[in-house]
């Protein structure tokens, strides 16, 4: 396993991806998990833990290992890495930590065989359009897996986007905001 400190440490460049893209292919996954309503459960997160996708690995390490990292992921050897208290944290529906599984699980679907460019630290830093960045696909496949436009179309503001999809404050009002005012929906 390569050294945890060095993982988030890197800018990515990957192909480029859109939203449309994005949300189809969450929607896959919410089918293939049986996410049925705007919420998507828990327990579809279990699922994904319980061996019955065999190309995939899901290690759950400790802080003294993670440090402060919450996930992180290795999309060639098709692995996602969990913060111990992180997982806890999404089972028992903590916004935060959902959204990070999810995060961490775009990587996973979206980034295998797909790098163009690692960033050294010791280079200047790249520039790329944000639609090749692996971060801001990996936040907004979790964004769509997690709040569907349909959620975002039937609440009225932030506060019950939360409470419906099990997010955070922060990820909810990102998402409203996006949708509601960028024309998405």
């Amino acid at each position: 396993m390569r050294d945890m400190g060095k993982m988030s440490d890197l800018q990515v460049r990957v192909a480029p991806t859109s939203r449309i893209k994005l949300r189809k292919v969450a929607m896959r996954v919410r089918e293939v998990l049986g996410a049925k309503s705007d919420e998507f459960p828990s327990d579809a997160f279990d699922l994904l833990l319980s061996g019955n996708f065999p190309e995939y690995k899901f290690d759950i390490l400790p802080r003294s290992i993670m440090g402060r990292h919450h996930g992180l992921t290795e999309p060639d050897q098709k692995i996602i890495f969990l913060r111990e208290d992180v997982y806890e944290g999404a089972m028992e529906g903590n916004g935060r930590d959902r959204f990070t599984f999810a995060h961490e699980l775009g990587h996973l679907l979206l980034h295998s065989g797909n790098y163009l460019a690692r960033y050294d630290p010791a280079e200047p830093k790249p520039t790329h359009r944000k639609f090749e960045d692996s971060e801001w696909q990996a936040d907004n496949f979790a964004a769509e897996l997690l709040m569907p436009v349909s959620a975002v179309k039937s609440c009225a503001d932030p506060n019950e986007l939360m409470e419906v999809c099990e997010v955070s404050y922060k990820a909810a009002q990102v998402r409203f905001d996006v949708l509601r005012s960028g024309g998405f929906i």
